[in-house]
């Protein structure tokens, strides 16, 4: 039985949900899981998260001396590490090898045979370096900002892993580009389908849902901008989940439009409140866009979710969300398309009670064949199996 020793930045983090999902999945294909983070934080993630995070280590925790003990253990190991540290520019050179080192030792202790990082930025690096010292394998995980916004020396990192994930077909795509040698897997995000149970309301609530990081990325003032073209009598309340640094933006944009009345903010909620209300919804809209520094959401779970859940989806045909949703699961518009926003919350707010019930069991089909958590952790250990 392999130990993979998961190096994380914080866990566990709140939104962050797939990083959980995924080590539940290898836990059940038979992995012995290590969460390895540079911050662990009990009480923040959620509840799933709590077996998980008694076994977290952290790995800053770990001594000065420890961690230079790791780079004097093999001279050979120790010259390839550092050759990775010299080419790399995203770090400090003197932290990255502290960091590896703490890494290192924290993930020999562990047993850990294979190091896997979540966001190709310091995460990797650390865990490429520290892969180099113990002599194991090495891989990684993109997501947004990451690989689009802020990357930092991904050929490098690419050609330095055993392998690569990536979470959709653009994703894929781009790493190949970046490094064409270089070994790439398509491994979506996947649910927990346990935990989303398929809970279909013939009869919406009027109200639509958002449910995400208030930012740029996530559409928000397409999305107001859609509603504010509907009339008044057909303009449905619009409950929005989650915090961010746009709040107050979107207030200020929300009374400019007139549709105050029509917004509410709700905070952030735990995943048991999505599952509990969210197939009472009309539709969960999520307008995802690319910001102006390139940031986006690459495969949105919080699709997945409404999908398995019940409830309807109106998103953007853009990245991950292509892939996800079809035509006779979803409706899919442009992004920064407000007109187009306003035209599909119409139609399906219009739904019927029996049109409504067959695109939703659709959507739970689709979801249960190609994005269980079950589908992506088969997926992962064929690639972890394949490095050896």
């Amino acid at each position: 039985m392999k130990t993979l020793g998961y190096v994380l930045s914080d866990f566990p983090v709140l939104s962050e949900t797939f990083v959980g999902t995924e080590m539940r999945a290898m836990i059940a294909q038979g992995y012995r899981v290590r969460p390895l983070a540079f911050n662990v934080n009990p009480g923040s993630g959620q509840p799933a998260d709590s077996a998980l995070v008694d076994e977290a280590r952290t790995i800053t925790h770990v001594s000065l001396i420890q961690a230079l003990s790791s780079w004097l253990r093999s001279p050979i190991r120790s010259c390839k590490a550092i050759r990775f540290v010299l080419q790399q520019t995203g770090l400090p050179k003197k932290s990255l090898i502290r960091s590896a080192g703490q890494l290192a030792y924290i993930a020999r202790k562990q047993h850990c045979d294979h190091l896997h990082a979540h966001f190709a930025l310091h995460t990797t690096a650390t865990a490429i370096t520290a892969a180099k010292l113990l002599d194991c394998q090495v891989s990684f995980v993109g997501h947004g900002f990451d690989v689009y916004a802020q990357p930092a020396d991904l050929p490098l990192k690419l050609s330095s892993s055993s392998f690569a994930i990536a979470v959709c077909k653009d994703m894929q795509q781009r790493f190949r580009n970046l490094s064409p040698t270089s070994l790439v897997h398509l491994v979506a995000c996947g649910i927990e389908l346990q935990r989303y149970p398929f809970r279909p309301v013939a009869k919406h609530n009027g109200r639509l849902l958002f449910v995400g990081r208030l930012t740029e990325k996530k559409g928000l003032s397409d999305l107001f901008e859609g509603l504010a073209l509907l009339p008044e009598s057909d303009r449905p309340q619009l409950d929005l989940v989650g915090d961010g640094e746009l709040k107050s933006d979107l207030n200020t944009l929300a009374k400019k439009l007139g549709i105050d009345e029509y917004i509410h903010f709700l905070g952030s909620r735990h995943a048991e409140w999505i599952i509990a209300n969210a197939a009472h919804y009309i539709a969960l809209c999520t307008p995802f866009c690319e910001a102006k520094n390139g940031d986006r959401d690459t495969g949105p779970v919080v699709v997945k979710e409404a999908m398995a859940l019940g409830l309807p989806v109106i998103c953007s045909q853009f990245m991950g969300c292509e892939e996800m949703v079809t035509e006779d699961t979803g409706v899919l518009v442009p992004p920064k398309a407000p007109p187009q926003l306003a035209t599909a919350i119409t139609a399906m707010r219009s739904l019927s009670e029996v049109e409504r019930l067959k695109l939703v069991q659709r959507a739970r089909n689709r979801v249960s064949h190609f994005y269980s958590a079950t589908v992506s952790g088969i997926q992962l250990a064929k690639a972890i199996e394949g490095a050896c």
